[in-house]
């Protein structure tokens, strides 16, 4: 009997771990220091240069969200912004996986991340005041706490250079350092897991403009992209596995996966109801 436990056991730890192990490696958030809405186009019903990235970025996010939403929202943006995000989503295979998309004008936002944020799967921040029709990120300073608990539930963001101000809202030790017009150092070089994370994507794509963030004090967050400053390297782009911006890298299971653990715990208990029968 106690070799017909252990085995139930493991074989849902083994089959709960496997599921949970298809998670991309990049799923939960990307923040990015790069104003790429602003660099990129579409042409031949393709995403060019840093519209290219955005697609990506939000088709590497989409295949992590794990609440269950397959809507992503466009934040305020209007303008060029809102071109070049809805250009990102309209030219990406989340379309043909279910994905719908909608824009939240900065007079609703309020109302938004009060109810509406519970419905998103993907939130998309736009670069700020350097692309036509951006938001500046201390708009979404009162928002903070409810940005970070949604990606902790599963849900996942694309931020651009923005400033940022909601994540220092937010207290942690990671560092956002803001260059004003154009950091120096192009070309942006994608790392390893950069590679990895946007397929396709080449260190061309990402340098046909300058870049405005770049963040120290990273953590546990790996660095996807990066750009000589003089002589120090620059983090530019994150990424998180998925969890919040102050928990990251903690993934929420999948429903899956809670289904499973919760038929091996009912089986568990039958069998040690049959033991005491």
């Amino acid at each position: 009997m106690r070799q017909i436990l252990r085995s139930v056991g493991l074989g849902v730890l083994t089959l709960s771990l496997a599921i949970a192990g298809n998670t991309p490696a990049f799923a939960g958030f990307i923040f990015a220091g790069t104003d790429s809405d602003d660099h990129g186009f579409a042409s031949g019903g393709a995403n060019q240069d840093g519209w290219l990235f955005m697609q990506r970025a939000i088709e590497n996010i989409g295949a992590g969200v794990t609440n269950g939403n397959k809507v992503v929202t466009i934040l305020g943006s209007s303008s060029t912004a809102l071109t070049a995000a809805t250009s990102a989503f309209n030219l990406s295979t989340l379309v043909g996986s279910g994905w719908t998309l909608q824009t939240v004008t900065t007079g609703n936002l309020a109302t938004f991340f009060g109810s509406g944020i519970s419905s998103s799967g993907i939130l998309m921040m736009d670069s700020g005041t350097n692309v036509g029709g951006g938001v500046d990120g201390a708009t979404f300073v009162p928002y903070a706490a409810t940005i970070n608990t949604f990606l902790g539930n599963g849900g996942g963001l694309l931020s651009q250079g923005n400033g940022y101000d909601w994540v220092t809202a937010l207290g942690l030790g990671l560092t956002v350092t803001d260059v004003g017009g154009g950091g120096i150092g192009n070309p942006i070089t994608l790392t390893a897991a950069g590679n990895a994370a946007f397929p396709g994507l080449t260190n061309a794509d990402l340098s046909t403009g300058p870049w405005h963030n770049y963040f120290t004090n990273t953590g546990v967050l790996p660095v996807l992209g990066t750009a000589s400053d003089g002589n120090t390297t620059r983090a530019l782009i994150l990424g998180s596995a998925a969890g919040s911006v102050t928990n990251p890298n903690n993934p929420v299971p999948e429903p899956a996966t809670l289904l499973l653990l919760g038929t091996g715990l009912a089986a568990l208990v039958g069998f040690r109801r049959m033991k005491k029968a």
